[in-house]
């Protein structure tokens, strides 16, 4: 293991002392050495507050390792007690001076020591009773309901009622299909105060002319307070904020939030919980309670709205439309009553659920899961999340998490930059703002006459914006239209302020629209309005075609409206239009709400918009198309905000390697690029760099069973190099074919074989095939190409592996193959990567990133790095764009070895990995000795700790050593 940096924040509380032996973390087997040494690397970096980069490599236990060595914290620091708080608070309130005796310091610390946890278990208590008396109070409701109706309970079986449960469920499912008339005044956005004043209904600004007693405000304040709400609103009565508002609410609890890429992953960690003693434990002090938290498309348990939606934008707008709908349209599994959601967090405390257990559970239970889930957060130790709901800061607000004083540990970090940068993008394209446009205008036509003032000024501004992009776009078009060859792409690249002054839209403030539309909520208000224009629209017809007897059943999904297709808005709307068609779905709206979140900040640096345009594809093809891509280049703002939160932030991966770059990104050392206004010293001191902590271990395999060789030349003596400008070398494509095709030879097993691109991979399958190539390899092993179905080529490669005993697979470098897939023992005892993945700098996203981090480090801003090629890019540019790079390939080549008895070859076919600064990127359980099996051979590593380059004769023969040999194949 290599302790990269020690450096720590500082604490003025004692530290709890580090367990030395798996007994004391409760592990359940025999821990590797690296496993017992990361628990404690862990255990102090949590302890420390600090930001940690865990490395351990792939079948080193690594999730139980984290398990273990999270909850064994998380459990010492629950019986904590703090004596220095302790301390120091009896000393200021009491002005003690230092010859007050010990024996009284004592008994006052202890007193104010009982006095927190008696506060603590004050609000715990609180809390029960409400629940307890809320219980009773809806039993007496029902049982009084029940003898009204001449019903009762009594006596029948738990299993019958519940089973009458989900026939009321059924039969509310089916009066939803059946009648799906709403109220027109739902469609409506409700009264909208700016600036707040909507919480103060009295307040000078609240400009409906209205004025309340305060009896009147009392009244609506707790009526507000009590309110049942389940939406996934920013202002969820889920907030601390809320604390002395309404009900009390669950103490929340110290926890440990693990996030990770899938699902399944997500599933995998819960069910690792599951084998430990943490999932087992049945006293209260040691029992864990975990709760995965999912989207909608996961978690709903209604199945009749759930199988109409084939996205999760349509089916939460569904969810969020029926929450404000009638009684008669209301969600069966969103009861009024409390109690049946009390009943399914009494099961998450009671049993660890992974995701689809809690679909189950809700199921089950007649509840939904999805909202089921959020409401169990605040009392659960262990919150598994995807990615998304973590970074993303509005998801975090409108989930209720609160990170304070709580630990977030992001496994398969090693793409953690890369996703904060996808989370922050959003794409407007401009079909969707015409039909927007043509939506909101019609929407406000009908309903003008009924919004107060701040409605009628903000949707005034919402159409002005987008009739101003919907006219810049349309200005795109006509210029290319003059200046571009047919089906030719061009991009423009600006700041935020720049695009909105181009766009004569510069006078609106975009900050407050975005704030409009989150506040009022105008997207499900259209959303509502869309589906009953294309109610009526169906109606209509069916009068027209005399089916009024026999109305037609039309398949519509929800959330999804047919909104007219508006080839050109002009700016004259005045125009009366008949029986207009609508075809914008829910996601268009969404798609609107996240791009003016985005550009609400117009003054941020780290941030650019890309302006793609597409010319048609021929001539006789007159549409065009527009899209205006947000794009972030500083992800340390959206990090930061975590980081400033937690009290902890730890980064895990097998394969972490290089993390400079990403260090750097993530916790930058340069001056404003974060919000710092409202940072404490504490957390100003979090976000510097020198507090992380960073660990690498070697892998669980000897050194003997890894054999890492570069390749610099083929059989014929061609040099090995597939640059961008080699790529259509016919001599070394076949080359580099004639070497795989020797390797195949004494290679057992399978070989997965990666490419650079797609691109590469067809012109040198076809330029094989072409040359025989492809029939030599085949003799000895199949060949199988990643280019249909991922599952149908693995299960067919697979399948001929353990038949015949061995096969090749083509696949791409940051495909699907490359991550997440394991090729163990025979599946990959070879890895062999062809040419170097470095990305292309035809990209413009891909170079305004470059640009804005080498920006940086300079006062001046340096030229776009797409003029420059890759030897004339700046040093910190440079280091980044070949760390994307390294970083994909670390992830391909870790694919074959996945466990301590495994064996592998990784064979580089191209002499630029023996550079040193490509080879400084590689894992070190691969540069560090590891590739060297015969002594009277030139050593595979060199002094540099780079892979020396080997001829294709010697490399073939240390290859074939190795099996041979080694292993007896």
């Amino acid at each position: 293991m290599v302790d990269l940096e020690e450096e720590g924040l500082e604490t003025t509380e004692p530290l709890l002392t580090t367990p030395q032996t798996a007994e004391e973390f409760s592990f359940p087997m025999k821990p590797y050495g690296i496993q017992l040494e990361f628990m404690q690397r862990l255990f102090e970096t949590l302890e420390r507050g600090d930001f940690g980069v865990f490395e351990s490599p792939t079948g080193t236990g690594k999730s139980l390792s984290i398990i273990c060595g999270a909850l064994t914290w998380l459990k010492h620091n629950s019986q904590r007690k703090n004596n220095v708080a302790a301390d120091e608070k009896s000393a200021k309130e009491n002005g003690r001076l230092d010859d007050v005796p010990d024996w009284v310091k004592e008994f006052e610390r202890k007193q104010a020591a009982s006095n927190d946890g008696r506060q603590e278990d004050g609000e715990l208590e609180k809390y029960r009773k409400w629940v307890a008396a809320t219980r009773r109070k809806e039993a007496s409701a029902q049982h009084r309901g029940q003898r009204r109706m001449g019903l009762s309970t009594a006596g029948v079986p738990a299993d019958s009622i519940q089973q009458k449960c989900k026939r009321s469920v059924d039969a509310s499912n089916r009066d939803q299909a059946e009648d799906p008339t709403e109220s027109d005044d739902e469609a409506v956005v409700e009264a909208y105060y700016s600036d707040n004043a909507a919480k103060k209904p009295d307040a000078a600004g609240a400009d409906d002319g209205m004025q309340y007693s305060a009896s009147v405000r009392k009244l609506l304040e707790r009526r507000a307070a009590n309110r049942i709400s389940y939406s996934s609103d920013s202002n969820s009565d889920n907030s601390d904020d809320a604390a002395d508002k309404g009900p009390p609410l669950e103490p929340n609890v110290c926890k440990i939030f693990y996030a990770s890429r899938t699902h399944s992953q997500l599933q995998q960690f819960v069910n690792e919980i599951k084998r430990t003693a943490f999932g087992s434990a049945t006293d209260g002090g040691d029992k864990i309670k975990c709760v995965t938290l999912g989207s909608r498309m996961q978690l709903c348990t209604n199945d009749k709205v759930r199988g109409t939606c084939k996205s999760v934008h349509t089916l939460n707008e569904r969810c969020l439309e029926m929450q404000q709908s009638s009684k008669k349209q209301r969600c069966p599994h969103l009861p009024a009553l409390m109690t049946p959601m009390f009943g399914f967090k009494d099961r998450v405390a009671e049993k660890i659920m992974d995701i689809e257990e809690l679909a189950i559970e809700g199921r089950r239970l007649s509840v939904c899961a999805y909202y089921g889930a959020r409401e169990s957060i605040r009392g659960a130790h262990v919150v598994a999340l995807p990615y998304n709901m973590l970074l993303s800061q509005s998801s975090r607000e409108s989930m209720g998490i609160s990170l304070a004083n709580s630990v977030v540990i992001v496994d398969e970090a090693h793409n953690l930059v890369d996703t904060i940068l996808a989370t922050h993008s959003v794409t407007l394209d401009w079909q969707t703002v015409r039909e927007l446009l043509e939506m909101v205008q019609l929407y406000f036509k009908k309903y003008w006459r009924r919004l107060n003032g701040s409605n009628t000024v903000y949707i005034r501004q919402t159409i002005a914006l987008l009739r101003a992009f919907n006219k810049y776009m349309q200005a795109v078009v006509n210029g290319i239209a003059e200046k571009s060859s047919v089906g030719a792409q061009t991009t423009t690249v600006l700041s935020v302020n720049d695009f909105l002054q181009n766009a004569h839209a510069d006078h609106i403030n975009v900050y407050k629209i975005d704030r409009y539309l989150r506040q009022s909520k105008l997207g499900r208000k259209l959303n509502m309005f869309a589906d009953r224009q294309q109610r009526d629209q169906l109606s209509a017809e069916d009068n027209a075609n005399g089916d009024t007897g026999h109305p037609r059943k039309r398949q519509r999904q929800p959330g999804t409206h047919t909104v007219r297709n508006a080839t050109a808005v002009q700016e004259n709307n005045n125009a009366e239009r008949s029986a207009p068609s609508f075809t914008a779905p829910a996601s268009a709206v969404a798609a609107l709400e996240s791009f003016m979140e985005c550009i609400g900040n117009p003054d941020r640096t780290g941030a650019r918009l890309v302006v793609r345009a597409i010319p048609p594809a021929s001539d006789a093809d007159n549409k065009a198309a527009v899209e205006l891509k947000y794009l972030l280049l500083d992800p340390s703002e959206a990090f930061g905000e975590i980081r400033k939160e937690a009290r902890a932030v730890v980064l895990a991966g097998g394969t972490m390697q290089p993390t400079n770059d990403m260090i750097e990104q993530l916790l930058p050392r340069f001056g404003g690029r974060l919000i710092r206004d409202n940072c404490t010293a504490s957390e100003l001191q979090k976000l510097e760099p020198k507090g992380v902590r960073q660990f690498a271990w070697n892998h669980v395999v000897a050194s003997s069973h890894i054999c890492a060789t570069v390749v610099s030349s083929g059989p014929t003596g061609t040099p090995l190099r597939f640059a961008f400008q080699d790529q259509a070398d016919t001599q070394r494509i076949k080359e580099a074919g004639q070497a795989l095709a020797a390797l195949c030879n004494v290679i057992p097993g399978g070989v997965v074989v990666f490419f650079p691109s797609h691109a590469l991979l067809a012109r040198m399958a076809a330029a094989w095939e072409q040359a025989g190539i492809t029939r030599r390899i085949a003799k000895r092993k199949p060949v199988f190409a990643a280019e249909s179905s991922i599952s149908d080529v693995l299960s067919r490669y697979s399948l001929e592996v353990e038949r015949s005993g061995g096969a090749v697979l083509l696949s791409v470098v940051g495909g699907r193959l490359s991550e997440g897939i394991n090729f163990s023992d025979q599946l990959g005892r070879a890895v062999v990567m062809i040419g170097v993945p470095f990305p292309s700098l035809a990209s413009p996203e891909l170079s305004e990133r470059l640009s804005y981090y080498e920006s940086l480090g300079s006062v001046s801003k340096p030229a776009s790095i797409s003029k420059l090629n890759q030897q004339q890019m700046g040093p910190r540019a440079r280091e980044l764009y070949e760390s994307l790079c390294m970083r994909a390939v670390n992830q391909s080549i870790g694919r074959a070895i996945r466990h301590r008895s495994d064996y592998a070859a990784i064979v580089f076919l191209d002499a630029r990995y023996a550079e040193k600064r490509l080879a400084a990127k590689l894992p070190a359980w691969i540069t560090s000795g590891n590739a060297s099996t015969d002594a009277n051979q030139d050593a595979a590593v060199d002094g540099s700790g780079g892979i020396k380059p080997l001829a294709f004769g010697p490399a073939l023969a240390q290859i074939a050593s190795f099996f041979k040999r080694d292993f007896g194949q």
